[in-house]
């Protein structure tokens, strides 16, 4: 028995080493994303997740968004992108605003590349690279004021020094990767670009999630898609934060300079989204054309890759699965449903078969569909994790 529990004991041992690294030294948790991408079915309460809330974003001739790429969730009001169409919405759904008119006037932008909210003020932040500019708007739709961007700033966030914006690298020629700059468009501080490289091959592989933006426990943080590390924004710089191990699925400039577009999009790791909850980190890619949604923990030995489309099980009220779009509150999992498919889905034999944990919550999900039209706004999904998870 003693040998067998050494040897059980080595085993976990592997496991945890193949899988998580906790470094003492730099503290740097390291997930090892492996080369055996096998998808598994996890469910909600798996997690931790103890609640289920669903909010139908209010139909009517201005609010009408067909499906959503980005959601930013403000203090009282959320903010919906689906490409170039912007709109706020009110916690309890209700429609706010349009944010924000399409043109090439000195208060409209070509293309809304990124957004985002600035804590204190609630004021919307919109760039629009191609213009080099960034347009300020209120919750309400309130155009308020622009300012030039001083490089082609395609992403950014709002930290307490500046605003941090990233350049994209498509062309391996971009100076400055990040630039700090002030709410008037000045520069504070430029951070060189560290990958550089040069086009070898025909065509060019664009990565629209080159580099990711997110925030978690009151700090910002950052990952390139040529770096396995994710950065922490601390004092004016860069610090480790966590690591992505992809092995040979990482990008690199080297590679990205020798190989042509259809040799990355088959081999390399195409980042989607990628951000924390609870105890938990969210990465989503694509390998050639499969997606993928690892989801790791930060403080046991648990790493798991689902298929977003089909999402995390709901077991909590037999709804549709969770694909994870964002995060409220770093312990609040927010996705989103089509009416239509929300509908069809409760009219499903599957559903009508479910023996959730809570079945009043299904009940309500059967009278919130009821009330629901095909045509009708997507529903936005929040699911609660437990306290201390």
């Amino acid at each position: 028995m003693k040998h067998l529990f050494l040897l059980q004991l080595a085993c976990f041992a592997l496991i945890v080493c193949n899988n998580i690294d906790f470094r003492k030294g730099n503290k740097i948790i390291t997930f090892n994303l492996g080369n055996d991408l096998k998808i598994t079915t996890i469910k909600l309460s798996d997690l931790g997740f103890e609640d289920i809330k669903y909010i139908p974003l209010e139909s009517n001739n201005q609010s009408l968004v067909s499906r959503i790429n980005k959601i930013r969730v403000g203090e009282d009001f959320f903010l919906i992108q689906n490409l170039n169409r912007l709109l706020t919405f009110k916690k309890d759904g209700s429609f706010l605003a349009k944010i924000g008119v399409e043109g090439r006037g000195p208060e409209e932008f070509l293309l809304a590349h990124d957004v985002d909210i600035e804590n204190e003020s609630q004021y919307i932040y919109l760039v629009s690279a191609w213009q080099r500019k960034f347009n300020v708007y209120t919750r309400s739709g309130i155009f308020l004021r622009t300012f030039k961007s001083p490089e082609d700033i395609t992403s950014f966030i709002i930290t307490e020094s500046g605003i941090l914006g990233y350049s994209l690298n498509t062309q391996g020629k971009i100076l400055n990767s990040y630039n700090l700059i002030d709410t008037n468009g000045n520069i504070i501080k430029k951070f060189p670009n560290k990958y550089p490289w040069s086009l070898t091959q025909p065509g060019t592989y664009f990565f629209e999630n080159e580099n990711i933006f997110y925030r978690f426990n009151g700090n910002i943080l950052k990952k390139e898609v040529y770096s396995d590390t994710i950065y922490l924004w601390k004092d004016l710089s860069f610090k480790p934060h966590i690591i992505l191990s992809a092995g040979n699925r990482s990008i690199s400039g080297k590679l990205r300079s020798e190989l042509n577009p259809d040799e990355i999009h088959i081999k390399y790791i195409t980042p989607s989204s990628l951000f924390e909850f609870g105890e938990f980190i969210y990465y989503e890619f694509t390998v050639g054309f499969d997606l993928y949604g690892f989801i790791g923990s930060k403080r046991k030995n648990f790493r798991i890759f689902i298929n977003p489309e089909e999402g995390i099980m709901n077991d909590l009220d037999g709804g549709p699965g969770i694909w994870p779009i964002s995060v409220s509150n770093d312990n609040t999992l927010i996705a989103w449903v089509e009416a239509q498919k929300l509908i069809a889905h409760v009219a499903s034999v599957a559903f009508k078969n479910s023996r959730p944990k809570y079945p009043e919550k299904k009940i309500e999900l059967e009278k919130l569909a009821a009330s629901l039209k095909e045509t009708d706004n997507p529903v936005l999904i929040l699911v609660r994790l437990k306290e201390g998870i």
